[in-house]
């Protein structure tokens, strides 16, 4: 009889050359003025949990239901705390899956319970998104790492960032000279591929399936894109 896990995620740029800033997600949190930005589902008994040196009768909303902001933020502090623990605890591993890295913990679902530091990755998630992207963390890690993912963050271009590129230059150009358009777009096509123009069209062919293992002439979409008269060449010589 199989058992059932119960997992914690947190992802992470695995290009990236400085651990977590977990500093910095203090500092900022310091700066959130609104409560509501914080995700409690149960704010009171959750407040509870992780400050337990409260008194009893203190107030922690306010008469609308909101978190009082000087609690949400002694939370958040002892949130960033047990996650910065966690993450370098043995309850916690990480895995690189498309150029994130992934810390994951976990336990089973039944006759048992999770690991300290999975609930402390669930909990991250309760910060606000401010504040986690300030540490280096990635909330929705199901989109293609980029820029706009992570907020700026300091990682090497990805292919997603190349095509926002292109898209943004050539949306906010009201006109596209054909020799200047097309040298910065392969300049920006090389941060992430051979620089377009840097070898013979069919070298160029030659290297993308070499690198690739993968004819793009057996693609209908990439072969589309492929000059006719090369494409005949590649079709030849790959014959032979």
């Amino acid at each position: 009889m199989g058992a059932s896990m119960l997992t914690a995620t947190i992802a992470f740029p695995a290009e990236s050359t400085e651990p977590p800033n977990f500093d910095r997600g203090r500092q900022l949190l310091e700066e959130i003025t609104d409560a509501s930005l914080f995700t409690f589902d149960e704010p009171e008994a959750e407040l509870e949990e992780l400050l337990p040196d409260l008194d009893g009768e203190s107030d922690l909303v306010d008469e609308n239901g909101e978190v009082l902001i000087e609690y949400a933020r002694r939370a958040g502090l002892v949130i960033i705390n047990n996650l910065e623990e966690a993450l370098d605890s043995r309850e916690t591993n990480f895995l690189t899956v498309a150029n994130y890295r992934l810390y994951i913990s976990g336990g089973p679902s039944s006759g048992g319970t999770p690991t300290d530091a999975t609930k402390a990755i669930w909990d991250a998630y309760k910060l606000p998104e401010s504040v986690l992207l300030a540490m280096g963390f990635i909330r929705d890690y199901e989109q293609p790492l980029s820029r706009a993912n992570s907020r700026g963050a300091s990682t090497p271009p990805t292919d997603t960032d190349v095509v926002d590129a292109i898209a943004l230059g050539l949306g906010t150009s009201p006109e596209w000279p054909g020799t200047d358009t097309l040298k910065w777009i392969a300049e920006a096509i090389g941060k992430v591929r051979d620089e377009p123009g840097n070898a013979e069209p069919i070298e160029h062919l030659k290297r993308w399936s070499e690198r690739y293992g993968f004819d793009p002439l057996s693609s209908k979409f990439l072969s589309a894109y492929i000059d006719e008269e090369i494409g005949k060449v590649g079709e030849e010589e790959s014959e032979d």
